[in-house]
Order: C-alpha cells, then structure tokens, then sequence
C-alpha cells in the first residue's frame, strides 16, 4: 500500500506465490507508485565471525523444535514439528550465514517461509530467556551448555 500515490495491491493465494509476488509487486510499485522494493534479504559478502556458543540449544514453541548446533563452524538448525504439528512437513534443515551477531540469513527453506533466505533472529526476553525467531514467530530456550531451563515460577 502507497497512501501518496493511491495505489494498494493484494495477491491472494494458497501459498507457494512468493517468486510471483516478488515479481509482481516489484513492477508494479515501480509503474504505479515509483516505489522501488528493497533487495531481498540476504547475508552480506564479508559476513562477520560470530561466537555460536551462547546461541546453541534447543528452542521450542507450540507445535516446533529447533535445534540450534554448530556444524563444521557454521550454525544450523533443524525445525521440526511436533505434537499436533508432526505430520505438517518433514523437518527443515538450516543453515545459519551470520548477518551481525544475533540476526542470520537461513536457507534451505525454499518456499517454506520467504524468498532464498530467511531472517533468523535470535534475543532474549524480559526475564532472561534467550529465543530465536524464525517465520516471525518466537521459541523460547529451552535446553542449552547449560542444560534445561528451570521451570518459571508460574510453570512450578
């Protein structure tokens, strides 16, 4: 939506039209709105050494597993669904090319989630908690070097 130029698109789709959107809306906002679209999301050419230590674990959210490791000195993680989730897709392997020291560009998701690489921020929240966000959704840490998190006072 560009409010200055009176323009507003919609795509609707039952997914799998990410390359189609990119495409369209690129052109479009361009002819009718002089809007040109950032580049997609991608790491940078010299990405920088980051320490992957205090981001290992596990992380999980209603429905998902994410096992944060160190392969051959990069970061993966494995995405997995579970519970009632489990038969949704086969687990998605990442890999993890660091952007800055908590965001990193995934791949090996395709279509899953967004263009050839996907945004994966690691924070941490209000009580101390680390958590990754992948698909813009958060998984709390659950396990790490040190071993599972004790439970929260309201979960005891």
């Amino acid at each position: 939506m560009v409010p200055s130029a009176g323009v507003a698109v919609a795509l609707l789709t039952n997914g799998g039209a990410r390359e189609l959107y990119a495409a369209l809306y690129r052109e479009l906002l361009a002819d009718l709105a002089g809007v040109t679209m950032p580049e997609p999301f991608a790491p940078p050419a010299e990405p920088p050494v980051v320490d992957l230590a205090p981001l290992l674990g596990t992380y999980r959210r209603e429905g998902v597993v994410i096992t944060v490791t160190e392969r051959d000195g990069a970061g993966h993680a494995l995405y997995e669904f579970v519970d009632g989730m489990k038969d949704f897709s086969e687990p998605l392997e990442i890999d993890l090319l660091p952007v800055t020291e908590s965001v990193f560009a995934g791949t090996g998701v395709d279509a899953a989630f967004s263009e050839d690489y996907m945004p994966v921020v690691f924070s941490t929240l209000r009580d101390g908690t680390g958590c990754v966000y992948i698909g813009r959704r958060c998984g709390p840490k659950v396990t790490g070097d040190l071993g599972p998190r004790p439970p929260a006072a309201s979960e005891a």
